[in-house]
Parts: structure tokens; C-alpha cells; sequence
């Protein structure tokens, strides 16, 4: 049996007057100290252990996905990432040298082939290239393309530099947008009255659209 320090047990001079039972009564106040303390200890490492544990829960619960990488072989109809091209798909990848994905555009090569292929419904946005965006739907588009990258498409089209493409699904006004989904034309926004929508409601239509 280990044998505890002398000065664990310095009673004071009333207690050595009070025999056997003031040695118990102290004894059983160091017990109940010891106790407390080593209790302390345990909820402080506890804490410290489920503080730990939610952080790495979170950490992986806000982690982004890794894109669009896990949805058909559709990637071989797009090319460079391109932001100036006539047509071109809004991906949530990864560009090579940074570790976290991001919206990027890619210009599309094939855009029946691709219409074909790709798994999730896509979405047309045409767009004029020669009127600057100041109402925000690039914006919207671009966040539909980031939070909803496993559920939609989006192929940006400059309809002025498209011309057949924008007569073949009889495009009017601009902006205008079409869902695509099996290969198949399935709903259109008419952007016709541009006072009487928001990029909001655009955005709205397409999430909503993409998920029928």
C-alpha cells in the first residue's frame, strides 16, 4: 500500500484534541476535496474532448463538396475554362493548384452532346453579351451553379452571337431561360417584362424548375 505524505494530514491543534473522530472528520474533508478536484479535472478534459469532437464535426459538415466531378462523363463535352466564349457551363470544380472548389466557366464544345449526356437537368440562360449585367443575374446564376451543382446545369448562351442557336428555341426577349431536362425542353422563363420579376425570382424558377 503506498503510503501517503506526512503533510497531507496536518490537523490543526483543535482537531489533534478531538481524538479519532477529528482525525476521520479530516480525513473525510481531504476525501471530499481530492474528490472534487479530480471531478473538475474530468469535466475540464470532457469539455475539452466534445469541444474537439464539434469542431471536427462541423469542419466536415461546412466542407464543399468536390463538384461536379461525380456526375457523368459529360466533362469531355467541355472545354478550357473560358469566360468570354458565346457558350459556356457553370462548373463547381476545382481548378488545379487550389484546394477548394469554386464556380468556373468552361466552354462548351458539343452542346447537343452535352444536353445528352449530363444526368441532372440543364439550364439555358441566354443572355445578351452586349448589355452590361446590372441587375444581378450573372450573380444569381452563378450561386445556383455553386449551392445546387448536383441538381443543375447551368450553360450560359450569348444569344446575339447565337443566332440560330436562339431562333432554334425561339428566344424573344432577353434574358430568357430554358430547362432542359432528358434531353427535352420541360419549362421557360419569358423575361419578357423585365420590371415585373427580380434576378431572385429567376433564380427561385430555376431551383424550383430543376427539381420538378
Amino acid at each position: 500500500m503506498t503510503r501517503l505524505p506526512a503533510r497531507t494530514f496536518e490537523f490543526s491543534n483543535r482537531d489533534s484534541r478531538c481524538g479519532s473522530q477529528g482525525h476521520l472528520k479530516c480525513f473525510s474533508q481531504w476525501c471530499s476535496k481530492s474528490t472534487s478536484k479530480w471531478c473538475s479535472v474530468w469535466k475540464a478534459l470532457t469539455c475539452l474532448l466534445l469541444i474537439a469532437g464539434m469542431s471536427g464535426f462541423l469542419c466536415s459538415c461546412g466542407r464543399k463538396k468536390e463538384g461536379n466531378a461525380d456526375l457523368g462523363d459529360y466533362h469531355k463535352y467541355l472545354g478550357d475554362y473560358y469566360y468570354d466564349c458565346s457558350i459556356s457551363a457553370m462548373v463547381f470544380e476545382t481548378p488545379e493548384g487550389e484546394e477548394e472548389p469554386g464556380v468556373l466557366y468552361r466552354q462548351v464544345l458539343d452542346l447537343e452532346a452535352l444536353t445528352k449526356s449530363c444526368p441532372i437537368p440543364v439550364c439555358f440562360f441566354f443572355y445578351s453579351g452586349m448589355q452590361a449585367d446590372v441587375y444581378g443575374l450573372f450573380a444569381c446564376m452563378e450561386q445556383i451553379a455553386e449551392q445546387y451543382h448536383d441538381k443543375v446545369l447551368i450553360v450560359a448562351i450569348d444569344a446575339l452571337a447565337e443566332k440560330e442557336l436562339s431562333a432554334a428555341y425561339k428566344i424573344e426577349a432577353l434574358p430568357e431561360a430554358i430547362i432542359i431536362k432528358e434531353n427535352t425542353q420541360k419549362a421557360r422563363f419569358d423575361g419578357t417584362n423585365r420590371e415585373e420579376w427580380t434576378a431572385q425570382d429567376l433564380a427561385s424558377w430555376v431551383i424550383t424548375e430543376a427539381q420538378k
